[in-house]
C-alpha cells in the first residue's frame, strides 16, 4: 500500500509539473504572438518592456539597443505622448558597449546581480537578486540586449532555461528589426526626397491631428505658408540643380528656427508650410519675420560655386476659439490667400490673413 501511495504521489507531482509547464508554454506562445502581431515600434516596446514584466512576474525589464545613427531614437521621438517604458529603453552608439556583457559566443548570461556591473542596464533598481542578459542578434551582428531582473536570487541561475531564453531573444531581435524597417519605410514615404523634411502627405496627416487637438483644448494654432520669390528665375538662370540646392538650404534654415512640436513640410515646388501649435498670431508673426529676415540675409551656394540671394513671402493664418477659421481646409486656405497678398504687395514680406481680407 505504501508503495502504491508513493507511486501515486509521484504521478501527481509529475502531472502537476506537466500542467505547470503547459501553462508556461501557453503563456509564452501568447506573448510570442503578441510580439509578432505588434503594429508599430511603440507597441512592440510596450509589449517587451511592460507586458513582459507583468506576464512573467519580473521585477524589471529593460532594453539596450545599438543605435549609432540615432535612427531608433528619432523614430521613438516622432510619437508624442509619454510612455511608462521610456526610461527603460536604453541606447548606445558603440557595439562594444553591449558586447562587454557577453562572452564571444554571445549566449544568454544568467548571473547574480552586481550593482557595479549592471547599474547601467537597470538604472532604477539596485537591489535585484539575479538577472538574465539576452543578446539580440540579427545577421550575426549584436544589435542590443534584453535585460530581465528579479529580486529572487535563484530566479536566474547559470545554464538553467538558456534554450528557452535564446529562443525568446531570437524572436525579440527579429521583431525589433522588422518594426524598425517598417517604421523607416513609413517615414521615407512621409519625407520629401530632395530636402529631407516632411512632405505634403505628412503635413496633411499632422494638420488634422493638430486642428483636432487645438479644438479640444481651445488652444491657438498658427499656419505659415511660405513661397520663395521669383524662384523660376533661379531655375531659368542657373539650372534646376541650382534650384534644388537653394531649396535644400532654405529648408535647413526653416528647420533650425522651429521647436520640436512645430511641423515643417515642403508643400510642393518652392512652397513650404509650417504649423505652430499653441501659438497666437502675434508670436507666429514674430517667428515668420525672423525666418524671412534670415533667408533675406543669407547667401545660397549653388553647384557652380557662385552664391545667390533669394527672398520669400509668408502668409499667416491663426485658428482660435473666437475666430472665423474652424477647420484645416480654412486654415491653409487663409494662409495661402495671405501669401498671395504678400506677393501682390511687393514680395519679401509677411502678411496675415486679416490683412489679405482687408
Amino acid at each position: 500500500m505504501q508503495n502504491t501511495a508513493t507511486l501515486q504521489a509521484r504521478l501527481d507531482e509529475l502531472l502537476r509539473i506537466a500542467k505547470s509547464n503547459e501553462r508556461k508554454q501557453d503563456n509564452f506562445q501568447q506573448y510570442e504572438l503578441a510580439l509578432l502581431n505588434s503594429g508599430s515600434l511603440h507597441e512592440l516596446f510596450s509589449i517587451i518592456l511592460d507586458q513582459h514584466k507583468e506576464r512573467f512576474q519580473l521585477t524589471e525589464v529593460t532594453l539596450l539597443l545599438y543605435d549609432p545613427e540615432y535612427e531608433l531614437r528619432r523614430l521613438v521621438e516622432t510619437k508624442t505622448g509619454k510612455h511608462s517604458w521610456r526610461n527603460r529603453l536604453l541606447f548606445t552608439e558603440t557595439s562594444q558597449f553591449i558586447s562587454q556583457y557577453f562572452s564571444p559566443q554571445q549566449k544568454p548570461r544568467l548571473v547574480t546581480f552586481s550593482a557595479h556591473q549592471h547599474t547601467f542596464l537597470f538604472p532604477d533598481h539596485d537591489q535585484l537578486g539575479s538577472v538574465a542578459l539576452l543578446p539580440l542578434i540579427r545577421q550575426n551582428q549584436l544589435i542590443g540586449s534584453l535585460n530581465l531582473g528579479s529580486r529572487n536570487p535563484s530566479r536566474f541561475q547559470s545554464n538553467i532555461g538558456t534554450q528557452f531564453l535564446s529562443h525568446l531573444a531570437a524572436v525579440v531581435s527579429a521583431c525589433i528589426e522588422n518594426a524598425r524597417l517598417h517604421e523607416h519605410i513609413k517615414l521615407v514615404g512621409l519625407r520629401d526626397p530632395l530636402t529631407g523634411i516632411n512632405n505634403r502627405r505628412f503635413f496633411d496627416q499632422r494638420l488634422q491631428e493638430e486642428v483636432s487637438r487645438a479644438k479640444r483644448f481651445h488652444t491657438p494654432l498658427s499656419c505659415l505658408f511660405i513661397d520663395l520669390d521669383h524662384f523660376k528665375r533661379v531655375n531659368d538662370n542657373y539650372g534646376h540643380q541650382a534650384g534644388d540646392a537653394v531649396l535644400k538650404q532654405v529648408s535647413e534654415l526653416l528647420n533650425d528656427r522651429l521647436r520640436n512640436t512645430d511641423v515643417l513640410a515642403r508643400y510642393g515646388g518652392e512652397e513650404f508650410v509650417i504649423l505652430l501649435s499653441h501659438t497666437h498670431s502675434k508670436d507666429a508673426a514674430e517667428i515668420g519675420e525672423q525666418i524671412r529676415e534670415r533667408v533675406d540675409a543669407a547667401e545660397f551656394t549653388i553647384p557652380s560655386g557662385k552664391t545667390i540671394h533669394v527672398t520669400l513671402s509668408i502668409g499667416l493664418a491663426t485658428m482660435t476659439k473666437e475666430g472665423n477659421i474652424h477647420d484645416e481646409n480654412a486654415l491653409v486656405a487663409a494662409a495661402d490667400q495671405a501669401v498671395y497678398a504678400a506677393k501682390l504687395s511687393g514680395r519679401n514680406k509677411l502678411m496675415q490673413a486679416r490683412d489679405a481680407t482687408d
